[in-house]
């Protein structure tokens, strides 16, 4: 155990506490029922059945948020986690990293997008990404490395505390999402690091350094806590004692090697199994208090997380042909039911709501039937380059954030879009076709300077302040929760508000 001392806590002033107090004695009863604790929501399908009316349109003069937090680091210095909502808090996991000895020298060997690799063979580009790794470690010994979890009222946006801890240089920064149950708030920090804070204090409960190398890994999944066994994937699965942090069971052994996919549980015949997809696509099944592994099966999974609904999983791979896939789970095995291959993403998760999945890909969105996997609807996104990020829903509508915020209805019958909206530089959410008006951006007839200067300014607009790609809202009691490109924003999007919340 470490806790962390004094000055690495913000602690919460006696008027906040009061404030926070009353604001948890308010909206407890409905709060704590429509939670958004941790990746995914409640039962990791990105869908919360519970929610109030939700307004049907956006003022045309933008709706004001309900707060936002201020700048936050965000994306390759300060990842890419996305918020959760509990018991009237929002917590984030963060980074920065800070300049402290000369500034490196420039790059030779700078990240090579596909089309910018010219004609190196496989040979070569391998070569080249050992010596860009080596190149980005040599020059990470210039900075220093924290990270943070940071804890917020979720309906005023104060800050109610921080807590901040030494961190280590990674490829890419660590992104994961916090779990929080009950008092407990778990994540996994960069260098292997498993964690446990206090929730109201941001006190380190424990830390555990899972064993195995670490050079410059970077994990991105999300932390699952089911009978008091929280399960970490780096590298391998690992079962921590959600009380202590002792481990308890890790695959090393079975030679189980996770992906940047998080694992969902199975509930059967009163037995809890954990599901997760592994290195190689296929999906293995394992005993939530041993870790043993009880069956494997050819998934095609990628980097998205599965779901789970009652017995059936559904995985989602990275390319076409392995395509969005619909198993009938049994404690011997998993049977194949349907497969789905008109869309596909590098990391997005669908959703499942009711007996429809929604997912995303390659600006697309469709609506799949759960029981046979025929497509309901087929819509595009009008988006640049959608992917990773992953859409939500709550009670009958749907949201997908990427270059902005696409509400839609979870009709099965055809699409039906709510609003398209993007975040201006006050933080409104505007409709997209009013600020298309302001800007000219679809008038006939102007001169091609004209145009370009209507662009320039519209990008100016929104371009600094809108969704952090592959940053995943958040959804609790008709109040959306968004991880910007510099901060954070809640939006107050029920359609009878019985109060307006002052703004920050």
């Amino acid at each position: 155990m470490f806790p962390p001392s004094s000055d690495r806590i913000l602690r919460v002033s006696l008027s906040s506490m009061l404030l926070t107090a009353i604001a948890t004695f308010t909206f407890a009863s409905s709060t704590f029922a429509a939670d958004w604790n941790q990746w995914r929501g409640p039962s990791r399908t990105g869908y919360l059945e519970s929610s109030p009316e939700l307004i049907e349109e956006l003022p045309k003069a933008g709706l004001e948020p309900a707060w936002t937090s201020g700048e936050i680091d965000s994306a390759r210095s300060g990842g890419w986690g996305s918020p959760v909502v509990a018991d009237g808090m929002v917590y984030l996991f963060t980074h920065k990293k800070e300049l402290v000895g000369d500034p490196p020298p420039p790059r030779k060997y700078p990240w090579l997008a596909p089309d910018k690799r010219g004609n190196m063979t496989d040979e070569e580009y391998e070569q080249y990404e050992i010596n860009r790794r080596n190149e980005d470690e040599e020059h990470a010994k210039a900075y220093q490395f924290r990270e943070f979890v940071m804890a917020y009222d979720a309906r005023t946006g104060e800050e109610l505390w921080k807590n901040q801890s030494d961190s280590t240089y990674t490829r890419f920064p660590q992104s994961g999402c916090p779990t929080v149950v009950g008092n407990r708030l778990y994540i996994l920090g960069a260098g292997r690091q498993a964690r446990c804070l206090d929730v109201k204090s941001g006190e380190q409960l424990w830390q555990t350094k899972l064993p195995g190398e670490f050079r410059d890994e970077y994990y991105q999944a999300s932390v699952l806590v089911e009978d008091d066994i929280a399960v970490f994937n780096a590298t391998n699965l690992f079962g921590l004692n959600a009380q202590t942090g002792e481990i308890c069971w890790d695959t090393a052994e079975e030679n189980i090697k996770g992906t940047h996919a998080s694992p969902a549980a199975w509930k059967h015949d009163g037995k809890t199994y954990l599901i997760s997809v592994i290195a190689g696509g296929s999906t293995v099944c394992l005993d939530a208090q041993t870790g043993d592994q009880i069956w494997k099966v050819d998934s095609e999974g990628g980097h998205a997380s599965p779901i789970v609904v009652g017995d059936k999983l559904l995985v989602y791979g990275n390319s076409r042909k392995k395509g969005l896939r619909c198993f009938q789970m049994t404690p011997t095995g998993a049977e194949s039911l349907w497969v789905f291959q008109r869309v596909t993403d590098k990391g997005s998760t669908p959703i499942v709501a009711g007996n429809a999945v929604f997912v995303q890909g390659e600006r697309k969105l469709a609506c799949v039937d759960l029981e046979t996997g025929s497509q309901l609807w087929m819509a595009n996104l009008d988006m640049e380059n959608p992917q990773w990020g992953s859409p939500i829903a709550a009670g009958k509508v749907g949201f997908y954030a990427y270059d902005g915020i696409l509400a839609f209805s979870l009709k099965t019958e055809e699409f039906e879009q709510i609003f398209d909206a993007q975040i201006d530089r006050s933080y409104r959410l505007v409709p997209t076709s009013e600020l298309r008006a302001r800007f000219q951006m679809d008038e006939t007839g102007l001169d091609a300077e004209t145009r370009k200067e209507g662009l320039k300014k519209y990008q100016q607009e929104i371009g600094k302040h809108g969704p952090l790609r592959c940053a995943t809202p958040a959804f609790a009691d008709g109040f959306l929760y968004l991880r910007l490109k510099d901060g954070l924003a809640c939006y107050d999007l029920r359609a009878s508000r019985p109060s307006q919340v002052s703004q920050r």
